[in-house]
């Protein structure tokens, strides 16, 4: 295998959980290359909620620690949700009617904001999904809803979503010229690959699944 990926995602994380966890489950293998995904729960998960000082701050720690090493790095925004469905399936204590997606939309700006005070690439999958994933209630939404797959969801990709975002990330990390002979795949339950066969595995759909099918399928013949 020309490039190892290794999957660290956990459902439920938020930037706390995941700094806790960061020596072991990402530095301790050695990567040469990390993508970190976090920041809906943080935003608008209320047993997971982060301030966004402190996700500044969580962040700005997990960068810091992977830039002592010689790996590269890719951060990637939070994804748009479908606030109706969010709301209800956690049972904020907000009107149905409230719109989340601009408190997602402040935690992606962080992640943009120390992407450039790093000088590390970042991908905005907020801007992406909202643009082109058509993230709302409808049948087509990439991300799971009511409407396309019979559960109340509101926050998670559907298959189709998990391979845009597996697409997405092969295309940064290619134009970026990373190296990813090992790359960590760093996240919460969107990297985890809820809720498909297979997740938190290189089995099945998650999105570190099929990048690592993608990864050893031409990347190294492309650089």
């Amino acid at each position: 295998m020309k490039n190892e990926v290794i999957h660290a995602g956990y459902p439920g994380d938020n930037t706390r959980a995941m700094l806790r966890r960061m020596r072991k489950d990402v530095l301790s293998h050695d990567p040469t290359c990390v993508a970190i995904l976090c920041g809906t729960n943080d935003a608008v998960n209320p047993r997971a909620l982060v301030p966004k000082g402190e996700f500044t701050e969580n962040l700005n720690a997990m960068i810091s620690a992977i830039r002592e090493t010689d790996a590269d790095l890719l951060l990637i925004s939070p994804l748009p949700v479908v606030s109706r469905e969010v709301i209800e399936r956690y049972g904020f204590d907000l009107p149905p009617e409230t719109d989340l997606n601009p408190k997602i939309r402040e935690y992606a700006g962080v992640v943009q904001q120390l992407a450039n005070s790093f000088g590390v690439p970042w991908l905005n999958l907020f801007h992406l999904f909202s643009e082109i994933g058509m993230a709302g209630a409808g049948t087509s939404s990439l991300i799971r809803n009511e409407a396309n797959s019979g559960t109340k969801d509101g926050a998670h990709p559907t298959e189709d979503g998990y391979r845009f975002i597996a697409a997405l990330v092969y295309l940064a990390l290619r134009d970026n010229r990373c190296d990813c002979s090992r790359l960590v795949c760093f996240g919460d339950s969107i990297t985890c690959g809820y809720p498909y066969p297979g997740m938190g595995t290189l089995e099945g759909g998650s999105y570190p699944a099929l990048l690592n099918k993608l990864l050893n399928t031409g990347y190294e013949s492309e650089k």
